[in-house]
């Protein structure tokens, strides 16, 4: 591991937040063309968002010998578009809340129609912003979780299996 994420791990032990941790190899491209293997740890926990409402959650860091590296952070399966007739009155919606309401994160719908919300940023050694956004975007789901549930031809139910 790096000291970046090293750095991660141990402030996530600290805070007593529990991640199971998978590395997974993410190919790139040099200037030349060239594919080399790069390395992400992947950290995964759940957030129950409400009493019956839990979602899967990750922060991805690119575990480089860098001074700063790429990171990611994601909340899944936030929901589904049910109908996807109204998939561009959705869009319409999600990004009023995106230009509004959500902050930094953004609310995104993938091609089988999982909404989900999602953070890219960059990080250094100090890994304290990223676990602070990383913990502010529960409550900004929460908050906004009323907001969703009002948007038709979204289920935000949870899916069994």
């Amino acid at each position: 591991m790096s000291k970046i994420t090293d750095n991660f791990k141990q402030l996530a032990e600290e805070k007593k937040i529990q991640f199971q941790i998978k590395e997974i190899p993410a190919p790139i491209r040099d200037k030349e063309g060239n594919t080399m293997e790069q390395q992400q740890l992947l950290f995964q926990s759940a957030l129950r968002v409400t009493k019956t409402k839990p979602v899967a959650c990750a922060v991805i860091i690119h575990d480089a010998p860098q001074e700063r590296v790429n990171y990611q952070i994601t909340y899944n399966k936030i929901g589904y578009v049910t109908d996807r007739n109204k998939l561009a009155d959705i869009l319409v919606e999600l990004n009023e809340l995106n230009a509004m309401r959500s902050g930094y994160y953004r609310f995104l719908v993938s091609g089988d129609g999982e909404l989900f919300m999602r953070y890219l940023g960059i990080t250094g050694e100090d890994v304290n912003p990223v676990m602070d956004v990383f913990i502010f975007g529960g409550r900004i789901l929460r908050a906004l979780l009323p907001e969703l549930e009002k948007i038709e031809g979204i289920d935000l139910a949870p899916r069994k299996g």
